[in-house]
């Protein structure tokens, strides 16, 4: 039963697919069995079987250029339509064929079976591939392809009497109704698929991995061994039908004698595939894994050199369709896990295809002419010449393989979670063993990553003594990884990191109440009343999964602590539920995944991540919008099926209700899920006019673009924005020139600029979309930094990848003109830029974009532009804060204004006003450098938790070795710095202090005292850290001028 249950490896509520995908796997094979078995039976008794050689080589000739028409098929046709399509066709041939079956149809039959069979496998994984997460595909696939093995035995065996009662001219008609009932079975298991992209080629990516790695000796090994055993596969197969064809001359007798054998076969490859291959791979290593198939073909084809009868040209069929897709598949796939991922995707169907097409096709030729020279038998000596290279070829492969193994565990560019197959190598067991045994923590903690799912029994003694003597982190970790196998982590074990009293003891005390061990249960009672709440929680956690005891206490005690005003506290007891959906419900996991703590939403989310249940996902979501939470968001939604989680990113994009920064942080986020649904949303919103947005939709689309080609017909369509936004981009120049050069237009200009800084690399980004591999995030930067070493060569580089229509409005963007002559290139190309300045203004005053509208509306206000200020609409003027404070600004101190000015639409209820207006803050701030390459819409934020602090002559503003918590700035007046009587400078209006307070503990250098009644602004730092967080712009211009400090001062240093 142990045993059983280790072999149907299946989880609650994954029944029903697997054994939809195991019938549809039953079926497609069925099909493929009894097709080829039928084309084989005709061919050889109706057709000319010396011609048999000359089908290898068609085949190899068109099955390729074939599969390539296919995947283009595929990218324009939604693969519903496509697999449905597909089926009727090879069905209605089926059908088709099989009255005519006779003269040229035979052989046109041969290859089209050939071809039917290889797209409806292709299907079947494509479909298999995307439906199953990587863990489960580990764990099921064996049980999925058991249906096939299962098929194969079946099927072959129930062949015989199928063509006593029916004969032999029925065979295409049976395979037609097995295709028929695969059609039904693979159409339910199409809406198991969680994510369209992954089997998708990276286009893009291909001519630089080749040049990279074409002369990689290993990859180059593989290849090898992939051809040599296509060739040996050949010939034997060749061997094979024709003694069979000699044996049983009749068609109906062939069919029969193919079905046995299958059939047999078939019960051989189950018996290998479940209970062989993986013992043999764990315990003798991969080289003996890639061995055992030519060692097995070397003894065929040598008993049918010595003996060339039936019997032994079926012993060599029988070891290379046994051995060939079990214990040889699963050694070549081991293989190709320390590739790096990229190089993988794009060499490894080359070699599975090309490669084994072509050296099929050369043994067919070569078969065609030898059989005309030599007797049958003398083709095994060609056979084990190819084994011979065979075999020395898997020798350097394996030394490669176990270099490539320790090479990308070190690298950490290995990931089990690719590897399709539930098997371990003695090499890959090794190099594991070697990591966990070293004395880098880093390392050890890496290598107990990629072994989760696996089986930990080969490494029990390192992993159990890790567990003892390991650090906290460790030791964490690989209870987390085995607190239910008792075989690696034993109940002595468990109870003795509870006694140890360390950080381990809360998770070791969980182990023993989810185990059980009744040992501990005394001891557990006594911890609900420790001072450590650590403890606490998790000993009355413990008690809910013992399900005996003080359950009653228990629950008060975790409910008490969830509720806990202290957030580490909450927290603390929230981990300890994540499991428990009694206590912990989803509805109030909801209400902790809004909670207005960033730390007790980020273990919230940690717990949905886990839970895995659909109501979360729109509280999950919530979160996106968030920098403190955004992240382990991201992560959390990851767990969920794609589909699902697409299918809500879209109807929250859909929808007004979604707040902007959410609408943005969904934008970001559904770059993770790269298929065509999320290309055709984010195209669906390119016509949003928030500029924010439009930016966030470019970058998602490139990064979509590098791991998913996007279609042809929505590259044109993107194309098409190109002009749209260099259109955005000359109107903006094209403002700016018409502003005036006055203290104004400050703000105006500010804002344009800086959507112009940010719009140009979206107008780069959408015109590389096409060849999504190119660096342009580099170019952007040098197009910023205004390198002019490499200015020239970068457009040159322009001038090839893009369109001459492209570059004429491209270019003149990024190269040093005046702005007249960019204006008059924008005219040019353009007929909608703007000409007069008051209309514009007048329009950019209704902007949905808060920031644009408050600066408009002050520039018409400042300027006094009394004409644009009688014919505004007043009533559809935006309701910002900062329109609001204009108003009412206005309202109170300007005279010749104030009739114009509706003031009662916007009466509030806010406190006195301040003597400095927010957009007059933001101009002063601009002038500090500590903020002067922040754009102003951003900085007004900080404007907004800026202080105005009134101080009298000879007033002390702050002491030398004051604690140090906010900033100064000199709005008017003076300020002495000084120790003691000692004067170090006397700063003015503009003049800023203290601002190293905002970002370090240390306390004041200096004193500083007002030497005249002043007004100065005053920045606390942990207002400003509150903004800063929702504001990355800020820190990353904060940070761009401390490096640029820090970069000055080496240089000093260096030159002395």
């Amino acid at each position: 039963m142990k045993t059983l249950k280790k072999i149907v490896n299946i989880k609650p509520g994954e029944g029903k697919m697997v054994l939809q995908f195991f019938l549809f796997s039953f079926f497609v094979v069925a099909m493929g069995l009894v097709a080829k078995t039928a084309r084989d039976a005709y061919f050889l008794t109706d057709y000319d079987k010396s011609l048999l050689p000359l089908m290898f080589v068609v085949i190899a000739v068109i099955i390729a250029p074939f599969l390539v028409i296919y995947t283009k098929i595929s990218k324009k046709i939604p693969q519903k339509t496509l697999f449905v399509l597909t089926c009727i066709i090879f069905a209605s041939t089926f059908v088709i064929l099989q009255p005519i079956m006779t003269g040229f149809i035979i052989p046109l039959t041969y290859v089209w079976v050939e071809i039917v069979v290889a797209v409806m496998l292709i299907q079947f994984w494509t479909i298999a591939g995307e439906s199953f997460q990587p863990q489960q595909a580990k764990r099921l696939f064996g049980i999925v392809a058991g249906g096939g093995s299962l098929a194969v035995m079946l099927i072959g065996i129930n062949l015989k009497p199928f063509v006593a009662y029916f004969g032999s001219g029925m065979l295409l008609f049976l395979a037609a109704f097995f295709l028929a009932v695969a059609t039904i079975l693979g159409f339910k298991c199409l809406s198991y698929i969680q994510n369209e992209s992954t089997s998708k080629p990276l286009k893009s990516k291909a001519k630089t991995i080749k040049k990279k790695k074409q002369a990689d000796p290993f990859i180059v090994g593989i290849g090898g061994i992939v051809a040599f055993s296509a060739i040996v596969t050949v010939l034997v197969d060749y061997q094979f039908k024709i003694m069979a064809s000699s044996a049983y001359p009749d068609s109906s007798d062939l069919v029969s004698f193919f079905g046995t054998f299958y059939g047999i076969s078939g019960a051989m490859s189950i018996i290998m595939q479940f209970f062989i291959t993986g013992p043999i791979l764990s315990r003798f290593g991969i080289l003996i894994g890639l061995l055992i198939l030519p060692f097995f073909l070397v003894a065929g084809s040598t008993s049918f050199f010595l003996a060339p009868m039936v019997l032994s040209a079926s012993f060599a069929k029988f070891s290379d369709q046994t051995f060939k897709f079990t214990i040889n598949s699963s050694s070549l796939e081991l293989l190709w896990l320390p590739v790096p991922a990229d190089i993988r995707k794009t060499i490894k169907p080359q070699i599975s295809g090309t490669v084994k097409s072509v050296a099929e096709g050369v043994a067919g030729l070569g078969t065609f002419f030898l059989v005309k020279f030599i007797e049958l038998q003398f083709l095994s000596l060609i056979s084990i010449g190819a084994i011979a290279i065979w075999i020395l070829t898997a020798f350097k492969v394996k030394t490669n393989y176990v270099k490539q193994l320790q090479t990308a565990i070190a690298k950490r560019e290995i990931n089990f979670e690719e590897l399709n197959i539930d098997v371990q190598d003695a090499a890959m067991v090794k190099t594991i063993e070697d990591t966990l045994s070293s004395n880098d923590e880093i390392k050890q903690l890496f290598a107990l990553e990629i072994i989760d799912g696996l089986s930990l029994s080969p490494w029990k003694k390192t992993i159990k003594k890790l567990f003892n003597n390991g650090s906290v982190d460790l030791r964490k970790r690989i209870l987390e990884l085995s607190w239910d196998e008792i075989d690696i982590i034993s109940d002595e074990d468990i109870i003795q990191a509870i006694n140890k009293n360390d950080n381990v003891s809360p998770d070791a005390i969980i182990a023993a109440g989810k185990r059980r061990i009744e040992k501990t249960y005394p001891d557990i009672e006594k911890y609900l009343t420790n001072k450590n709440e650590e403890i606490v929680a998790a000993s009355a956690a413990s008690i809910l999964f013992i399900n005996s005891g003080p359950i009653v206490e228990a629950e008060k005690i975790l409910n008490d602590l969830i509720s806990s005003p202290n957030e580490k506290t909450a927290g603390i007891a929230l981990r300890r539920l994540t499991d428990n959906k009694t206590i912990l419900t989803n509805k109030k996991l909801i209400k902790f995944l809004k909670s207005n703590s960033d730390y007790i939403s980020n273990v919230a989310l940690s717990i949905a991540e886990k839970r895995q249940d659909e109501e979360l996902i729109p509280s999950i979501m919530s979160n996106l919008n968030l920098p403190k939470t955004a992240l382990q968001a991201r992560q959390a939604l990851k767990k969920y099926q794609d589909t699902m989680i697409i299918d809500h990113f879209e109807k929250s994009l859909s929808t007004e209700e979604t707040k902007r920064k959410l609408y943005l942080g969904i934008l970001y986020a559904i770059r993770e899920y790269p298929c065509d649904r999320s290309i055709e949303i984010l195209l669906s919103k390119m016509d949003d006019d928030d500029q924010e947005a439009y930016n966030e939709i470019v970058d998602s689309l490139i990064a979509i673009a590098r791991s998913h080609p996007i279609q042809e017909k929505k590259l044109e369509d993107i194309s098409n924005k190109i002009q749209t936004t260099a259109n955005k981009l000359y109107y903006n120049y094209e403002l700016i020139k018409l502003l005036p050069d006055n203290e104004q237009s400050f703000l105006m200009k500010d804002y344009l600029t800086n959507e112009i800084q940010n719009t140009l690399p979206t107008l780069l980004k959408l015109g590389v979309m096409d060849k999504p591999q190119t660096p342009i995030e580099s170019y952007i930067n040098t197009i910023r930094t205004g390198d002019n070493a490499k200015l020239p060569f970068l457009l040159e580089f322009f001038e090839n990848i893009f369109s001459k229509r492209e570059r004429a409005v491209i270019n003149p963007l990024i190269e040093k003109i005046s702005i007249d002559e960019r204006s008059d290139i924008g005219h040019e190309h353009f007929n909608n830029l703007p000409k007069d300045l008051d209309k514009e203004i007048s329009n950019l005053i209704f902007s949905k974009n808060k920031w644009e509208s408050a600066i408009s509306l002050d520039y018409c206000i400042q300027s006094e532009k009394k004409d644009i200020l009688n014919n505004l609409k007043w009533e559809q003027l935006p309701r910002s804060r900062a329109n609001k404070e204009i108003i009412i600004r206005i309202a109170k101190d300007k005279g010749s204004l104030k009739k114009l000015i509706p003031s009662k639409l916007f009466e509030t209820n806010s406190k006195e006003l301040t003597m400095y207006s927010t957009l007059e803050k933001t101009i002063i701030l601009k002038s500090v450098e500590l903020f002067k390459s922040i754009p102003a819409e951003n900085l007004s934020k900080v404007a907004q938790i800026t202080e105005e602090v009134k101080y009298s002559k000879d007033e002390p503003i702050f002491s030398e070795g004051d604690y140090g918590d906010s900033l100064f700035i000199v709005v008017d007046g003076e300020v002495k710095i000084h120790k003691g009587k000692q004067e170090l400078a006397l700063l003015k209006k503009g003049a800023c202090l203290g601002e190293m307070a905002l970002l370090d503990d240390e306390p004041r250098s200096a004193d500083a005292t007002i030497t005249e009644e002043s007004t100065l602004f005053k920045i606390e730092r942990e207002g400003f850290y509150e903004v800063m967080a929702g504001q990355s712009v800020i820190m990353q211009g904060i940070i761009k001028l401390l490096t640029g400090r820090l970069r000055v001062a080496n240089e000093k240093l260096m030159s002395k």
